[in-house]
């Protein structure tokens, strides 16, 4: 009778852990160990969005789990040592996962691939107010970049102590924010032109820029939502008390402030061109939503905004992401669909006839990313 009663408890336990796994496990697990493997990453910024998640995953793990993350991370960097690139912006975001092993493992290999991306980013072209261009041969502001260029300075600063990061960071959001702020609903124009050129375009529209503004006349979703990571990952990470992470908290601030109104109420989803809700062919997309959610969070968990609409608004995004964009693969995991492929800049039909498609990187780092945070 002692062996039956044993056996039942140990089942009983067993099936009360798969219980309490929630959809975010089943996504990381699918994401680290088939959908991309370290073997598989590539140094290129897609990649970068799903490793950022996995290194916010270290970040947030208990000691005992901390482990499943770094051994990823020094899988996926170590084949990527002689790779290493800081040339564009897009290059420059896959040199977090250097700079975060160079400041956990202490490992010459690694501080060298990550200074050596650093120096290469130095000699990207700017514009005339500083701004880092996302176009190599141009001179173009993309709301894009703070991502892929922040994610790799906020770690450098985090390996190095040194605030000479934290400073070009700013000295880039600053450059950007003149340029792309909609002062209106406080998120940003997709991207800005610097020189004005005639140029062949094979992703987005040819003159895209030719108004008085020099910008773009829409407000992608996903743009802002690269923006709104990284101020809420500087918010997160730095102390209190920090120039830089006040500024940073401002700006966040300003960016979610209006977002719970925007909010699709039965979706819990923010839309491909979030500012126009309304708008006929207008779509869910879920990486934004997981984004935009993940900055209320934070923004919520350090006292920046309060009140009742922005945590209903993260416990819908939440819930709207499961019921809507997190479906089964076939195979006992979940992926994410709802996901706008790649995309570059043009007029509002370029957003709306752009393809919503499943999984890719930054669909499922992004939903890991705000998952893991609001299960926290």
């Amino acid at each position: 009778m002692k062996t039956i009663f044993f056996i039942f408890i140990c089942l009983f336990l067993f099936h009360s852990n798969l219980l309490a796994k929630t959809w975010v496990d089943s996504l990381d697990v699918y994401a680290r160990t088939r959908y991309m493997p370290p073997k598989k990453m590539k140094w290129k910024w897609q990649d970068a969005s799903l490793l950022f998640s996995f290194i916010k995953e270290y970040d947030l793990a208990t000691e005992k789990d901390k482990s499943v993350y770094m051994d990823y991370v020094v899988k996926a960097m170590s084949k990527k040592l002689r790779r290493a690139s800081g040339k564009s912006p897009n290059a420059v975001a896959a040199g977090m996962g250097m700079a975060f092993l160079a400041q956990h493992q202490k490992g010459y290999k690694y501080e060298k691939a990550a200074l050596k991306v650093y120096n290469q980013y130095l000699k990207i072209n700017r514009t005339d107010n500083k701004g880092v261009s996302h176009k190599r041969f141009f001179k173009e502001l993309w709301d894009d970049t703070i991502f892929m260029i922040g994610s790799f300075l906020t770690r450098m600063y985090l390996w190095t102590g040194d605030e000479q990061y934290l400073k070009e960071l700013f000295v880039q959001m600053d450059a950007h924010r003149e340029k792309l702020l909609d002062k209106e609903s406080g998120l940003w124009f997709h991207g800005w032109d610097g020189d004005n050129k005639n140029r062949i375009n094979f992703c987005g529209q040819t003159g895209w820029s030719k108004n008085d503004e020099k910008r773009s006349q829409e407000i992608w979703g996903r743009g802002n939502g690269w923006v709104i990571v990284t101020l809420a990952d500087i918010v997160n990470v730095l102390p209190k008390g920090n120039k830089y992470r006040e500024k940073a908290a401002t700006y966040l601030k300003e960016m979610v402030v209006n977002l719970p109104d925007i909010q699709d109420k039965t979706t819990g989803h923010w839309f491909q061109l979030p500012v126009k809700p309304e708008q006929e062919g207008n779509f869910i997309e879920s990486s934004a939503t997981a984004m935009f959610a993940y900055g209320i969070q934070i923004a919520l968990d350090n006292d920046i905004i309060l009140g009742e609409k922005y945590e209903n608004a993260v416990r819908n995004a939440y819930i709207g992401l499961r019921k809507y964009s997190v479906v089964n693969t076939g195979d006992k995991h979940l992926t994410v669909i709802n996901v706008c492929k790649g995309t570059c800049i043009g007029d509002m039909n370029y957003y709306l006839n752009r393809s919503s498609t499943s999984q890719k990187p930054y669909g499922l780092g992004a939903a890991i990313l705000f998952g893991r945070t609001y299960e926290n």
